[in-house]
């Protein structure tokens, strides 16, 4: 298996396109993406909706923790996004340990709603299973979900069921909100598994009486299932970690890894370099030099 990381918006197209539940799924289809070579009166013109709602602005590069490091402009209308993204737009940030360019980023519709509405959910592979994380509360104060939140192991092989769901997941959730909730969890379950997630965490997840909004969402895939999944994902397009540049040959070796049950696997750390270093796994590493 192959575990890669991918878009905010790829995972949203997936869950919007894919994603089977009697929950009311909200704001379908409702992003923009921006660049620097972005033309805002043709973005106006391709998505009315911009020119009337408030919006929510986001870069979309792999990076973790966006709100608290004040990376997430809330409640702007257009102009207010263009003079939010003039201060970031392909300026040179730090976030932890890397230091890169902020250059895509993700507008959608701002979501008014309430603390209380808001939820985490979480879905990630195992060797025994994979395990389903519910919150009662979520948000960017969500803290250590890992000790807080609920868990539910579906075995290999297993299915899962909206009973088990409220049972095991929602005891602290309000009863008015338990069916839909239930509902959008298996459902997003069995998207998970069809098309085959590694890891797959929405946080906040909001509940209104309108219907669920997926407002942030992280998410991997299996690369390796692409001869299975290439109808439903089409041309996925797997982008590097805040702070490097992709390669061409680093997408072509990825390409290869794709189609092989084998691990193939290259990182250019400095394209100038002069040293190439092979690690083969055989029992114990081998290191060529």
């Amino acid at each position: 298996m192959s575990a890669k990381a991918i878009s905010e918006q790829t995972g949203k197209e997936f869950l919007y396109k894919h994603i089977c539940t009697s929950a009311a799924v909200q704001n379908r289809f409702r992003y923009a993406r921006v660049t620097a070579e972005t033309d805002f009166d043709r973005l106006a013109k391709e998505h009315p909706w911009l020119l009337t709602e408030r919006l929510v602005v986001k870069p979309d590069q792999l990076i973790k923790r966006r709100g608290k490091l004040g990376l997430v402009g809330v409640n702007l209308d257009l102009n207010g996004v263009r003079d939010w993204l003039k201060s970031r737009l392909m300026k040179e940030t730090t976030v932890g340990k890397a230091r890169g360019v902020l250059k895509n980023f993700l507008i959608e519709p701002f979501v008014p709603h309430k603390q209380e509405e808001e939820f985490y959910v979480c879905i990630y592979a195992t060797r025994e299973g994979d395990y389903v994380l519910f919150h009662h509360e979520g948000g960017v104060d969500v803290g250590d979900v890992d000790a807080k939140a609920k868990k539910l192991l579906i075995g290999v092989d297993e299915k899962i069921s909206e009973d088990t769901v409220k049972k095991e997941l929602l005891p602290l959730v309000p009863n008015d909100k338990k069916s839909v909730l239930s509902s959008f969890i298996v459902g997003l379950f069995n998207l998970y598994e069809d098309l085959f997630f590694t890891y797959l965490e929405i946080n906040p997840l909001v509940v209104t009486k309108d219907g669920v909004f997926v407002l942030d969402m992280a998410a991997k895939i299996d690369a390796t299932a692409d001869y299975i999944c290439k109808a439903k994902w089409g041309d996925v397009d797997f982008p590097p970690p805040f702070g490097r540049e992709a390669y061409p040959e680093e997408a072509y070796i990825a390409d290869l890894d794709a189609k092989s049950g084998a691990s193939l696997k290259l990182t250019l750390l400095n394209p100038r370099g002069r040293i190439w270093t092979m690690v083969a796994g055989g029992g114990a590493s081998v290191v060529y030099r």
